[in-house]
């Protein structure tokens, strides 16, 4: 994450007088670069643009009716903040594609102050949805082997709690992550690659892929449950385009990616966020039914968490 950082502030270097873009900054680029050195920064914008309003949407829908409008359980506790961050990183990029499509008629609208907020609001709320869904992975995991334990003796207040420490968390290591950046940027590279690659991934890749094993190894009678299927389509879309992202990370290390290489990771974290609520919905309406049915209906129906619990218990 660090690393778009460089390419975004490089972009606009001309119009930055901070001292401390030099540090954020890998290389240097002349100091008389124009904010839009071709096309592809305006297209890719707009790209952005498209991807991100639709997810807004869908997640603003979803935090609505977990938060206000159906019972809360503590799965959808996860769900819920899964959701608000993924709205916060959309918002975020919403907000930062107006901005650098107005600087195309006045260049002083980007500033600094700007980009350091975006930055910040970005790893921040991407990192916290990287630790909640390897929280949701290890949970669902879980409750697949030790589905009498996960109904009967998980404390009640467990996901509340995991899920502020998980916000807690996310605010320190970005806040470290940013700071860093102000003393040498490949030292905070490090610390992101080694949360990303060397803890959350590997952890949410064994758990889907238990998941995956487990849930194809049941009786053919006993394949339901939509909910574990949402939750797989979900973690595995998630390691799917976070990986572009993560290998720039660690190529980034060691010589600097092309401005495609960036827009393309992180136009697929874009999409991630705004997938998630449209594979609740997909999933969870009902085939044989009309596909009008109210979203509330089809969530209320989808997030029953002792759904996947009872099956495990009649394996």
């Amino acid at each position: 994450m660090t690393t778009f950082s460089k390419s975004l502030l490089s972009s606009v270097n001309a119009s930055l007088e901070y001292n401390a873009t030099q540090n954020i900054m890998h290389y240097n680029e002349s100091q008389n670069e124009n904010i839009f050195p071709d096309n592809w920064a305006y297209l890719e914008n707009i790209i952005s643009l498209l991807i991100c309003l639709p997810g807004l949407v869908g997640n603003g829908i979803v935090i609505w009716l977990l938060g206000f409008r159906i019972k809360r359980t503590p799965f959808t506790t996860y769900i819920l903040n899964l959701a608000i961050a993924d709205f916060a990183l959309l918002n975020n990029e919403i907000i930062k594609d107006i901005i650098y499509l107005l600087s195309w008629i006045d260049l002083n609208i980007f500033s600094f102050y700007i980009i350091f907020f975006y930055y910040y609001i970005f790893i921040f709320s991407f990192t916290t949805s990287q630790y909640l869904m390897t929280i949701i992975s290890i949970d669902r995991c879980v409750c697949l082997f030790f589905p009498l334990w996960h109904r009967c003796h998980r404390p009640s207040y467990l996901s509340t709690a995991v899920s502020a420490l998980v916000w807690i968390l996310s605010f320190l290591t970005s806040a470290i992550d940013l700071t860093l950046l102000f003393v040498e940027y490949a030292i905070a590279t490090y610390l992101q690659f080694v949360l990303n690659a060397v803890v959350c991934m590997p952890i949410m890749c064994v758990s889907t892929t238990a998941i995956f094993v487990k849930s194809s190894l049941r009786p053919a009678q006993k394949k339901k449950g939509k909910l574990l299927r949402t939750i797989w389509l979900t973690l595995f879309f998630f390691l799917l385009l976070t990986f572009p992202l993560n290998i720039i990370e660690v190529l980034s290390l060691f010589h600097h990616p092309t401005k495609y290489s960036y827009a393309y990771g992180y136009l697929c974290v874009f999409i991630n966020s705004a997938i998630n609520p449209m594979i609740y919905y997909l999933v969870g309406r009902d085939k044989r039914g009309r596909s009008s049915k109210r979203i509330k209906k089809v969530l209320e129906k989808l997030f029953k968490e002792e759904e996947d619990c009872r099956e495990n218990q009649e394996i």
